[in-house]
């Protein structure tokens, strides 16, 4: 099983490497909070880190309140 704590770092470090601003603490997005978000120069992409024991459908709604609320999806964060 992988550790919340090392996907965190290991999440950060991979966007901070290319060059963006990361913030793995957590963010509100409307009624949710979502675990981190990554920024560029244009968009925002919300984080979310499931373990096992987590709720895979909360963390579906979550990103869900994300998008609602201005952020991007993965596929959208190429600048």
């Amino acid at each position: 099983m992988t550790n919340e704590r090392w996907l965190r770092w290991a999440i950060g470090r991979h966007f901070r490497n290319q060059g963006f601003q990361v913030n793995m603490t957590g963010v509100r997005a409307g009624n949710a909070v979502v675990d981190g978000e990554v920024l560029g120069k244009h968009w925002k992409m919300a984080l979310e880190i499931k373990s096992s024991h987590d709720d895979p459908i909360r963390g579906i709604g979550q990103l869900v309140e994300a998008l609602s609320h201005g952020y991007q999806t993965a596929n959208q964060y190429r600048e």
